[in-house]
């Protein structure tokens, strides 16, 4: 038995010659999401803008390490690097639903659509190798569209007892379409929207909506960079349980310094008073902790703002240590840079009390950063109420937020925050009114809206359109539960369910999760209600509670006086039609 190791610098090409990689009984599940896709697609665009070929300056992935030990069933065992290799795949599945996509469209007559069939052609022999075992000849019959891998040809073997949703990869790798992929992925029970569908598939629909936004040329140049142009180091060991001991060792010590500590440390370093600094930043660090703002995603904040300011090309955030290495004279003045870290917390801290801010806060958390850049430059918060229209499509979407209909503008019109003088807040509340009534259809918004399933976070704006509509005083303090008016569970549920007019379960269930079957509640008085009926549930006194109408929410009080004593089927319908045409109204402003 072999005790040495092989340490190798490959292409994501070169590493994807391997016959197979298996995935161990031990190993985690797959943990990847789309942030950290988001994050790899930026890194290889990044560096392929600034790519220098007579320099061969490759971009670096990292280390994976693999066990090569003769007599095990698979000759390559990943010990550590399952998550970017399993991502890899994802990666170039989309690319090649991308290249026949293209195929389909080009009409390949003349002798510029030949060459560019031939390029694609080409790139797709490529990528079918990587990711399965064929042979020459059928990789040709694939190429001309005679022959499709089967399962057993996957280079990709997971036996982690971990992992419950293994069998997603030959689902993914082996659809012929995005739309088949879609229809035959596993979808978690009793989890609604997106949280329905696994890690595999929506970060692969995120690489597929990113690809389909390339045309035939960048797609080439992309994929081309991706597998020739990036790298990572193999370091195969032939003993089984050395590779386990490296590995151990490798994640036990050593650990590199994370990118907040290298810009303390370089602005240490730079800083006139050295002590000084040292307070302003302890001062910044218990301000976070208090205002539950961490500091990776405080820089996040000063990073929008600082792209903001600079108005120039760059206008994503490329990380905080790409960032901090381009625009390294940021760190040279401690002082501002501490005050404009406060200037963020302040109003952070300032919008996280006002409502809107708490409505915000429910929906997706990448608006966050536009807020803090936004409020930086600008003293009107009229802005924030349209901020909040866009979070409440991408909660109603299923595009990620990541499209270019959401994160893109968003990217886009933060340019023009700092621009006081020349971009009022009414002009760039236009934009966000024009990019709604241009991309989105107010009935199928609302049809969306009157489904099974829409998200817990739209009954914080429910509420809150409620009260305008009434009158009522709202207000988001305390500990809140959602509360389903019909219970969806409970000792009650055979007789409340005859009673709403239901005979089948699945009906009973989409029904109980619709929109207007929920409500916010006081955490107490719903821990008092239970599963009782509607009408026992508006009640002054229940056990160890009150019924609605101790509640201060505005349409669990509106609902004390209706005029039924029972909630039912046709109720339920009624209450998410108004809830739907409500949101959709204040999105498009009716």
């Amino acid at each position: 038995m072999r005790n040495d190791i092989q340490p190798s610098l490959q292409t994501i090409r070169s590493y994807f010659e391997k016959s197979e990689f298996y995935i161990p009984t031990y190993q985690r599940p797959y943990a990847w999401q789309v942030p950290q896709c988001e994050q790899l697609i930026e890194d290889i665009n990044l560096h392929m803008e600034n790519f220098d070929e007579s320099s061969q300056d490759n971009y670096f992935f990292g280390a994976v390490l693999i066990a090569q030990e003769s007599g095990e069933e698979y000759d390559v065992t990943l010990i550590d690097g399952q998550q970017r290799t399993t991502t890899f795949m994802l990666l170039l599945k989309a690319i090649l639903l991308k290249i026949e996509k293209e195929l389909e469209a080009l009409p390949g007559t003349d002798n510029d659509a030949k060459r560019l069939v031939k390029r694609l052609n080409g790139l797709k022999e490529q990528i079918v190798t990587m990711l399965f075992r064929i042979t020459d000849d059928e990789k040709d019959d694939y190429v001309d569209g005679l022959y499709y891998p089967t399962v057993e040809r996957i280079k990709y073997v997971n036996d982690s007892i971990s992992e419950k949703y293994s069998s997603e990869i030959p689902v993914i790798l082996l659809g012929e379409n995005f739309n088949s992929i879609k229809e035959n992925v596993h979808q978690i029970y009793r989890r609604q929207k997106d949280n329905r569908y696994t890690n595999f598939y929506k970060n692969f629909r995120y690489f597929y909506n990113t690809c389909n936004e390339l045309n035939a040329f960048n797609l080439i140049n992309f994929a081309n960079h991706f597998i020739n142009n990036c790298q990572v180091i193999t370091i195969t060991s032939y003993n089984t349980d050395q590779a386990i001991n490296i590995f151990n060792s490798l994640n036990g010590t050593g650990v590199p310094l994370t990118p907040i500590e290298v810009i303390v440390s370089k602005t240490t370093a730079n800083a006139s008073d050295r002590k000084n600094f040292e307070r302003n930043w302890q001062e910044i660090v218990q301000r976070t902790d208090s205002a539950r703002l961490d500091l990776n995603s405080l820089i996040t904040h000063y990073i929008f703002v600082k792209l903001s300011e600079q108005n120039g090309a760059d206008r994503r955030n490329p990380g905080i240590r790409a960032f901090f290495s381009k625009n390294k004279y940021l760190l040279n003045d401690d002082v501002l840079f501490t005050t404009e870290l406060d200037k963020i917390i302040d109003n952070y801290e300032s919008v996280a009390d006002s409502i809107v801010g708490q409505l915000l806060s429910r929906l997706n958390g990448n608006l966050r950063p536009f807020i803090s850049s936004y409020l930086f430059f600008r003293s009107d918060s009229r802005y924030l109420d349209y901020l909040l229209r866009l979070g409440i499509l991408i909660e109603l979407s299923e595009l990620s937020y990541s499209h270019r209909l959401f994160k893109g503008f968003l990217e886009e019109i933060n340019l023009m925050y700092s621009q006081v003088d020349s971009i009022s807040t009414t002009e760039l509340i236009d934009k966000v009114k024009n990019h709604i009534q241009t991309n989105f259809e107010y009935d199928e918004v609302k049809q969306i809206l009157s489904e099974s399933g829409v998200s817990n976070s739209l009954l914080y704006i429910n509420e809150f359109l409620f009260s305008i509509e009434t009158g009522a005083q709202f207000n988001l303090e305390g500990n809140i539960d959602i509360e389903h008016i019909m219970p969806q569970s409970g000792r009650n549920r055979e007789n409340i369910m005859l009673d709403a007019g239901f005979d089948n379960q699945e009906e009973f269930r989409e029904y109980a999760e619709k929109i207007g079957n929920k409500i916010l509640l006081e955490a107490d008085i719903n821990r008092g209600i239970g599963d009782a009926w509607f009408r026992t549930k508006r009640e002054n006194s229940i056990t160890s509670g009150h019924g609605y109408i101790g509640s201060k929410f505005p349409i669990a009080k509106s609902l004390v006086n209706y005029p039924k004593g029972v909630w039912t089927k046709t109720e339920i319908e009624l209450a998410t039609e108004r809830a739907a045409r409500r949101i959709a109204n204040f999105i498009f402003e009716r």
